[in-house]
Formats: structure tokens, C-alpha cells, sequence
């Protein structure tokens, strides 16, 4: 499937804070979508649901994801860039009893 960018002026993403190593999706997503806005450019390695979070960069397994500018969880495994972020692979700090 051929990369599909979205339409101009249309955000689909939300950067929170720059340090965050995620953005919010403000609508469904698609595999190989990219997305180009606020000087930045992601493209999804996956299919990635409205209000959830998306990669922004690589993310090691035990790293911290980083929304509002702090850490909010680990990734409980790699993360690429562009991929979906959710519990799948992330663990919430304050409900953690998993060592990073």
C-alpha cells in the first residue's frame, strides 16, 4: 500500500508538549499514512484509532513515555516510531509493579 498523507490543513495529531515521545490521534489513522505538521512528520507502521497515541520516536523496552512533557509509563517492549501506543505495550508508572 502506497503512503497516503493527509489532506492539507486537516490535523490528525496532537503534540502535547515537545518533549513527549508521542501524539495524541485525533482521528483514525491508517497503515502507512504520513502525517506532516507542526515542523514534524511521523508515518504509521499500523492502523492506529482515534484518541489513541502514536510514536514519535524510537522507544526501548523499560524507556519512559514521555506525554505532557513527563513520564507517564515504560514501554513494556519496543516501540518504533509510528507505531500505536496503548497497553499493549505500555505500563502506567503509578499502577506499575513491573520492573522497567
Amino acid at each position: 500500500m502506497p503512503p497516503v498523507s493527509s489532506p492539507a490543513g486537516q490535523r490528525k495529531i496532537l503534540f502535547l508538549n515537545p518533549k513527549d515521545n508521542i501524539a495524541v490521534c485525533l482521528a483514525d489513522i491508517n497503515a502507512g499514512e504520513k502525517i506532516s505538521q507542526d515542523g514534524r512528520e511521523v508515518s504509521a507502521i499500523e492502523a492506529i484509532p482515534r484518541g489513541h497515541k502514536i510514536s514519535t520516536a524510537d522507544i526501548a523496552k523499560g524507556d519512559g513515555i514521555i506525554k505532557y512533557g513527563e513520564r507517564m509509563g515504560h514501554a513494556t517492549k519496543s516501540i518504533a516510531t509510528g507505531s500505536h501506543v496503548h497497553t499493549h505495550n505500555v505500563l502506567g508508572d503509578r499502577l506499575s509493579t513491573e520492573n522497567a
